[in-house]
């Protein structure tokens, strides 16, 4: 089907359109069993704070995409109805969000395909994108049949405390994540967004401390209300300081150890590239569900 026009930017008071938006991302995630956004693209277009823009045909919304900008770097991820034929939808909303964020000075654009399939690349890459890196789902059947090793001597496993650890665990997630383009920059605000959210409990978020100091830790999150439940290793973080003594492993195993109790299958990403940690997950038992593909445009250097 042909749209109607080009892709065009949601209303503030548009209340149905914003509906009809809401109603084709429920839909697109039961039919195709994957997230249709990120967690700050949800959280921005539940507060109505990202950019977003609307493909309509037949008066019908059968698309949107959404934006969202730190400093000069842009994200751009659409939404599709999954049961018709959606190549043109894609391409008109990723050629207008594209094509706005370098209207508004973007010096890098990242695209991101959720559940990524060869013939995806078609779209970016004609559009002057490159394949940035991969992003793996990885599942593991729960409870794991092997006990975590023991933790060295001086180091301890505890709870997260709200209202007390906050600076700490931004100090190590930070400089674990420094060369990250999305973890690696979180703040307070961040931070206490999440916190906020029905789906945090501080007992399944551990910390791993030793002589008073964070060492790293194993957040946790459980995504409920699907057709299979998952427990997710949300953020894993070793201060650099801290590696080589296997804190990885174990505090891996201690997220998936607490949640076993109340899920039957295990859940996390890990980049492609990052050979170490694939190879600690695959010898947990861990194996590949789908792989999202992130796709990146920088402007033009003088």
């Amino acid at each position: 089907m042909v749209l109607d026009a080009e892709p065009a930017p949601l209303g503030a008071e548009d209340a149905p359109t914003r509906d009809a938006i809401g109603t084709l991302i429920e839909r697109y995630e039961r039919e195709t069993g994957h997230p249709a956004l990120s967690e700050p693209s949800r959280l921005a277009w539940s507060a109505g704070s990202s950019t977003t823009l609307v493909a309509r045909a037949g008066g019908r919304v059968v698309g949107s995409a959404h934006l969202l900008s730190r400093d000069d770097a842009w994200s751009i991820e659409i939404v599709w109805d999954p049961g018709a034929d959606h190549s043109n939808r894609r391409r008109s909303l990723l050629r207008a969000a594209s094509s706005m964020a370098r209207q508004r000075g973007a010096a890098e654009i990242r695209y991101w395909a959720y559940g990524h399939r060869p013939a995806d690349d078609d779209l970016p890459l004609g559009l002057g994108f490159d394949v940035e890196r991969d992003l793996l789902q990885m599942r593991v059947a729960l409870p794991l049949r092997r006990e975590a090793p023991p933790l060295e001597e001086g180091f301890a496993l505890r709870r997260f405390r709200p209202g007390l650890d906050e600076a700490a665990w931004l100090e190590v997630n930070n400089r674990a994540f420094a060369a990250h383009p999305e973890q690696g920059h979180w703040d307070l605000e961040t931070l206490l967004e999440r916190e906020a959210m029905a789906w945090f409990e501080p007992a399944g978020f551990l910390v791993c401390e030793v002589e008073g100091r964070m060492a790293g830790s194993c957040w946790t999150k459980i995504h409920a209300g699907l057709e299979l439940e998952l427990g997710e290793i949300y953020i894993i973080s070793v201060d650099p300081a801290f590696q080589r003594h296997g804190l990885g492993r174990t505090l891996v195993m201690a997220g998936l150890d607490w949640l076993a109790g109340r899920v039957g299958t295990g859940m996390l990403y890990v980049q492609r590239d990052n050979a170490a940690a694939v190879e600690l997950y695959r010898s947990l038992g861990f194996a590949v569900d789908h792989i999202d593909r992130c796709y990146l445009w920088q402007a033009p250097t003088r």
